[in-house]
């Protein structure tokens, strides 16, 4: 990863950004996320990298923020709009290479963008950290069974339809609405698609 800071440069930013329990839950989704890599051979260095900072802007939404992203070229959302909170990743892609100090691969940025919501876009490090935001030790509302569970299926996108099916029943018993884009990534997964 060169020509950007070092991982270790770049956790020392980010738990000066973010809160302690923010950073102990970012700290969780760094392993795990090293862990899928490791597990599908991919790079576990880049999955840490794009782990440790995926929620660095975590509370820097307000009210501007919607339009800040759209002026930076981001598609914002009818719900990020609704609730600008869920820009977080979409912030952090604006300010991955200014952070990193350097030119930041492409998708770095994509991945920490849709952590939250998903994306057919979001590439194997997107579903990576999907994952592992969702499941990562911390996590208290999952039993280390319901982890396992997602954890011993054979792909990330299985193991993302199993996280999707869970927070889909949560919604439906909330009366919550799921996002266009979420629907649009279930749908695709469960048609047998492949995240590349």
């Amino acid at each position: 990863m060169s020509g950007i800071i070092s991982y270790t440069e770049l956790e020392d930013k980010v738990k000066s950004m973010i809160k302690p329990s923010r950073f102990e839950h970012s700290l969780g989704v760094v392993e795990m996320s090293a862990y899928l890599a490791s597990k599908f051979s991919l790079d576990s260095e880049v999955a840490r990298y794009i782990g440790i900072y995926h929620d660095a802007y975590r509370y820097s939404c307000d009210e501007t923020t919607p339009s800040f992203c759209i002026e930076h070229g981001i598609v914002v959302f009818p719900e990020e709009k609704e609730n600008p909170m869920l820009l977080h990743g979409a912030l952090a892609a604006i300010h991955f290479p200014e952070d990193a100090e350097g030119d930041v691969p492409d998708f770095y940025r994509i991945a920490v963008r849709h952590h939250t919501l998903g994306s057919r876009d979001m590439g194997l490090y997107g579903a990576i950290l999907y994952i592992a935001d969702y499941a990562e030790k911390g996590r208290k509302h999952l039993s280390e069974k319901e982890r396992g569970f997602i954890l011993s299926q054979n792909s990330l996108e299985k193991m993302i339809i199993v996280i999707m099916d869970a927070q889909r029943e949560y919604f439906r018993k909330e009366g919550i609405a799921n996002a266009a884009v979420s629907d649009e990534l279930y749908s695709f997964l469960k048609n047998g698609g492949r995240l590349a």
